[in-house]
């Protein structure tokens, strides 16, 4: 499985994703997701569903969006900039779907062949993957209702948290210096990472830096030293023994597998 990464100047991936897990997130991309196999529960905008074979689920910038394999799922999951969703990009950047889970796809051959198409070009033609994108976003848009974005999220303490970690977790970053920049109580965001993010604020910190590792270890050919260093992390006995623990396998076994194992998607 391929790693997440939740950069705000990602353009545009497609690709395989198997036995998808990852906690409550977000980026200044949208998201596209399509179960081919099994199910995997997706919480968007407040709304949560168990996707199932044909089911896809669409979610739009600056949404935090979760997701969680019970058992076993294979899925479709492209990554894109609004600005290659063409004639979309406004819609995707001040509307929202009144609710951003598809079922209809299942009747629809026509549609599951182009996420298959979409996700065969990624590697071999951008240009022509991102064709096949804008036209499921032309059958996903027609079947959706749009209404205005609610910004009223952006004030809440959970988008607050996810957002400002998502754009400083390469950093030094403790508990107590989110809690300056945010103005909380270190105790209150703790508490909020138990209760409503279902991890503890470290175990989300090195999901997001093994995520990025991860994605590095595989599409580049930094040594693992560059690697962990611009993750964040402290040292490479941190970083080993953290991706070892996460993936079960050694960042230069990972880098080494043709398809490899993560707890999570991306």
């Amino acid at each position: 499985m391929q790693p997440f990464y939740e950069k705000k100047d990602e353009e545009f991936r497609c690709f395989f994703s198997a036995d998808m897990t990852f906690p409550a997130h977000l980026h200044h991309a949208a998201e596209l997701v399509f179960v081919q196999d099994g199910s995997l529960t997706v919480t968007a905008q407040d709304q949560t569903k168990i996707l199932r074979k044909n089911e896809a689920a669409l979610i739009f910038p600056e949404t935090i969006h979760s997701y969680l394999t019970q058992d076993f799922s294979r899925s479709v999951l492209c990554v894109f900039s609004p600005s290659r969703a063409k004639e979309y990009y406004h819609l995707l950047c001040r509307k929202q779907p009144k609710c951003p889970f598809f079922s209809s796809p299942a009747s629809d051959a026509d549609l599951v062949t182009a996420f298959e198409r979409m996700l065969r070009y990624a590697n071999q033609s951008l240009s022509v993957s991102e064709a096949w994108l804008n036209l499921i976003l032309a059958y996903l848009m027609s079947e959706a209702v749009l209404i205005p974005r609610d910004n009223r999220s952006r004030s809440d303490i959970g988008y607050q948290i996810i957002s400002y970690i998502s754009n400083h977790f390469q950093e030094p970053l403790t508990l107590d210096q989110v809690a300056l920049e945010l103005h909380f109580n270190k105790y209150y965001i703790s508490r909020t990472f138990s209760c409503r993010l279902h991890c503890s604020f470290h175990e989300y910190l090195n999901r997001l830096r093994l995520d990025f590792a991860a994605r590095l270890l595989r599409e580049t050919d930094r040594s693992i030293t560059q690697i962990w260093q611009e993750s964040g992390f402290e040292s490479q006995k941190t970083f080993n023994r953290t991706f070892r623990s996460c993936y079960g396998m050694t960042p230069s076994g990972y880098r080494m597998t043709p398809f490899p194992c993560s707890s999570h998607p991306s």
